[in-house]
């Protein structure tokens, strides 16, 4: 349910927007209301709505003077702008400050149902986005942002450093374990004992962790699709792909970069 703040001075107008407004059309409830701008700023600050309406012209502290308030406070609700007449210069602060849509009265019953149309939906994009913020955030735990790369001392030569590079220079190719052994001229069952003991990981693991943490990289260049950063860490499925990421990252690769943008 999206929680609403109704700020108005004027109580006829006031009660008349909360008492005859359909919220539940809107899937909206009133979770408070105040008569100026400062009692309007308290009820925001305590109750942090998604929605506030607001008339502009309000004694003690007027709505745009309210909203400066809100935001030093770093909260960022949506706001609608009410005005007893049309007034050019409060229409232009409240675009400068974000304000989703600004409406004159009387309150004419399609702008009305407009604006709160309007806002629900920068609601629910915020909340969508605060989502994948929160995820992306859950990223220091996720799996890849705990692989460590291994670090190869350039001068060392033996079966594993040479396996490590090979990953490097070849990552985005149909490798596995079998196919870097026969590179080596050693077993399969050899390399893999030798990398587990020394990496603490199986090369599989390692591999898939290098990657996904190079398909990080690739997601932040924006003219790059999905399939084709999948084809560039050697995964021809992007659907396989996606299922690994986000396995190990936490969300997915088109939600990690909607995080980005």
């Amino acid at each position: 349910m999206i929680r609403v703040v109704v700020v108005e001075d004027e109580a006829l107008v006031k009660k008349g927007l909360i008492l005859t407004t359909d919220w539940e059309r809107f899937d909206c409830e009133v979770v408070g209301e105040a008569s100026n701008g400062i009692e309007g700023l308290e009820k925001i600050l305590k109750l942090k709505p998604d929605i506030v309406l607001t008339d502009v012209r309000m004694p003690g502290l007027d709505g745009i003077g309210m909203i400066k308030k809100v935001k030093e406070n770093d909260l960022d609700p949506v706001f609608i702008i009410i005005s007893g007449y049309s007034d050019f210069e409060n229409a232009r602060q409240a675009v400068k400050l974000g304000v989703c849509d600004f409406l004159v009265k009387p309150i004419d019953d399609d702008d009305l149902v407009h604006a709160l149309e309007n806002a629900c939906s920068a609601v629910r994009d915020k909340q969508r986005i605060n989502k994948i913020q929160n995820k992306m955030e859950d990223m220091t735990e996720s799996k890849v942002m705990l692989f460590k790369e291994y670090l190869l001392d350039e001068k060392k030569d033996d079966y594993v450093a040479r396996a490590i590079r090979y990953i490097k220079h070849n990552y985005y190719k149909d490798i596995n374990v079998k196919s870097v052994a026969e590179s080596l001229y050693i077993s399969e069952g050899y390399l893999s004992r030798l990398f587990k003991n020394e990496v603490g990981q199986t090369f599989g693991d390692y591999l898939t962790y290098y990657r996904i943490k190079k398909a990080c990289e690739f997601l932040r260049q924006p003219d790059k699709k999905i399939y084709e950063v999948a084809n560039m860490i050697g995964y021809k499925d992007q659907h396989y792909f996606s299922v690994i990421f986000k396995k190990l990252v936490g969300v997915t690769p088109k939600e990690f970069r909607e995080k980005l943008e």
